[in-house]
């Protein structure tokens, strides 16, 4: 009887757990991103225009963030560095002008940093070709807002980097 129990317990909580897990997991919402399959070369950059920073709109997060700038540069630094350490052959850069560009969306940032969006893939035309949503990255855990928004960076570059090899391999 205990140990019908205990597999009950345990079948419940992986049932949980995949659900929990399939919220979590990037969808995408409109075209391919197998056009990149072909490209040496990917631009990416992280929008924060249309986010809410720590629950304040971004512009008035800029009013009180007097390091916006550099703190803006460290973030990209990360998220490329680790982008190009997950990647399958595209080297992410956000200095290159590209015939692609990859732009994480931030839509929600909180104040440990944990960082949600979607995933834009626009042509040279700014035609946006595909989109992904539900990207999420934890922030950090100790720092300034800068500091856990550039740790959730790191993660999102490496997110990135997963999913685009795994959208190139179907």
């Amino acid at each position: 009887m205990c140990n019908n129990y205990n597999m009950r317990k345990v079948y419940l909580s992986s049932v949980l757990l995949l659900n929990v897990v399939s919220m979590h997991a990037q969808k995408i919402t409109k075209g391919s991103f197998g056009v990149l399959a072909n490209e040496k070369t990917v631009n990416v950059t992280i929008d924060y225009s249309d986010s809410k920073i720590a629950g304040v709109p971004f512009e008035a997060f800029l009013e009180t963030e007097t390091k916006w700038e550099e703190g803006y540069n460290e973030i990209m630094l990360k998220f490329v560095k680790a982008a190009n350490q997950n990647s399958s052959g595209i080297i992410y850069s956000s200095k290159k002008a590209t015939d692609y560009q990859l732009v994480f969306k931030a839509i929600d940032v909180d104040g440990d940093g944990e960082t949600s969006g979607c995933l834009l893939l626009l042509d040279k035309d700014n035609n946006v070709i595909a989109v992904a949503e539900r990207i999420n990255a934890n922030g950090g855990k100790f720092g300034s807002q800068l500091n856990l928004m550039s740790d959730a960076s790191e993660r999102l570059g490496r997110k990135v980097a997963q999913f685009i090899k795994k959208q190139l391999k179907r």
